[in-house]
């Protein structure tokens, strides 16, 4: 047996669903492009690059942090006050959004290298060449003494031309220093004498 059915008797929905009403779902419209997080979240990053690293393009994007080594120069000559160079440059670099750190590492290794520095220069060359100076000054002092107070001339005799003296010794506790005097006598003759005098020339003869 054939069934023939005509164009205007075909059923437009199967039997099964007679007697139920179709359905229509509601779409809200979305915005061109999807949704957009709001601004300061986390997950809104429109607008970045499809890039594999893009946290390395926006730390690209921020400006260099200022150089370090001024920090260095200021400190190793100026001390602490090198802490004004640290500070400015720190804050710098924070708003940069770099690190801060870098600075004042630099800071605390210079103080402290320089510090060293500074005390080993003022111990062993200031402090030997003042005392140099104060020596050279006693020195001439002592001479100046010997032989303008008249006492070497009354042991001898007679009347010294030239004389000199030089230190012989290391300055004691007492401050007292030895010294040895030679002189040229008006008679031809030579003398010399060992004395003891303080920073002032003023002497005595040693035992």
């Amino acid at each position: 047996m054939t069934v023939q059915m005509s164009r205007n008797e075909y059923p437009v929905s199967p039997p099964w669903a007679a007697g139920a009403e179709p359905e229509t779902a509601e779409l809200e419209v979305l915005p061109f492009g999807g949704t957009v997080p709001p601004y300061g979240s986390p997950d809104n990053k429109h607008g970045a690059l499809l890039v594999r690293f893009p946290h390395a393009l926006l730390g690209e994007a921020r400006p260099q942090a200022p150089s370090w080594r001024p920090v260095v120069a200021w400190t190793f000559f100026l001390s602490v006050l090198g802490v004004v160079s640290a500070m400015r440059r720190s804050g710098r670099a924070k708003a940069y959004g770099r690190a801060r750190a870098p600075y004042w590492i630099a800071f605390g290794m210079t103080l402290v290298a320089g510090a060293a520095f500074w005390s080993a220069l003022v111990l062993n060359v200031v402090v030997p060449l003042h005392q140099q100076r104060v020596e050279d000054r006693a020195t001439a002092a002592v001479q100046q003494k010997v032989l303008g107070d008249g006492r070497i001339e009354a042991a001898v005799g007679t009347r010294v031309k030239t004389g000199g003296c030089a230190p012989s010794g290391d300055r004691g506790a007492a401050g007292l220093r030895p010294y040895t005097c030679t002189f040229q006598l008006a008679d031809g003759r030579s003398a010399s004498v060992t004395i003891e005098a303080d920073t002032r020339g003023n002497w005595e003869t040693s035992d």
